[in-house]
């Protein structure tokens, strides 16, 4: 399968800073139309992804765009809110969202449902790339607040100078 070329920085620059390996289990929330999904499965050998998106709009255009992967068993999607998704206990390695409010707004029940989904010592990669990079250090400061009062450990924050503009990441692990 061919790595797509329509592919926004931010997107490529989040697959590079995950550094998904092959058998790796990765819960994307807020998948869109599954462009980073599509990134990931691109690198993947006997490992999967799951998308989950609330919107059925968006969910009809990532299983488009992502055929061959759906086909081939590494990707899946479901139209699902986290709050509402009942996933397996400890069933991922890596999960991450781009641009999903919830993680500097108020997620106390899906940073729980996360919590149990992730494998003991996974890791949460929020990514955020702002309208104007000024809301990066609100959204930073917002999410790092949540995360560390749900019992997550923030281990980074990263910046990348992504076009249009700068793109944020918190990176984060769960400590039961």
């Amino acid at each position: 399968m061919t790595m797509p070329d329509d592919v926004p920085d931010r997107f490529r620059w989040a697959v590079d800073v995950m550094q998904v390996r092959p058998t790796d289990r990765v819960l994307e929330v807020g998948s869109g139309r599954g462009v980073a999904a599509a990134l990931v499965a691109h690198g993947l050998d006997g490992g999967h992804v799951l998308g989950l998106d609330r919107s059925a709009t968006m969910t009809t255009a990532a299983l488009r765009r992502n055929q061959a992967h759906v086909a081939a068993g590494a990707v899946a999607f479901r139209t699902t809110s986290l709050a509402d998704v009942d996933l397996p206990p400890a069933s991922f390695d890596v999960a991450f969202a781009f641009n999903v409010s919830l993680f500097w707004t108020s997620p106390a029940r899906e940073l729980a449902v996360l919590a149990r989904a992730l494998v003991p010592g996974g890791r949460l990669f929020v990514f955020h790339q702002p309208p104007s990079p000024e809301k990066n250090p609100a959204v930073v400061e917002a999410a790092t607040r949540l995360l560390t009062g749900a019992g997550w450990t923030v281990l980074e924050t990263l910046v990348a100078d992504t076009s249009p503009v700068e793109s944020v990441c918190l990176v984060a692990r769960h400590e039961p």
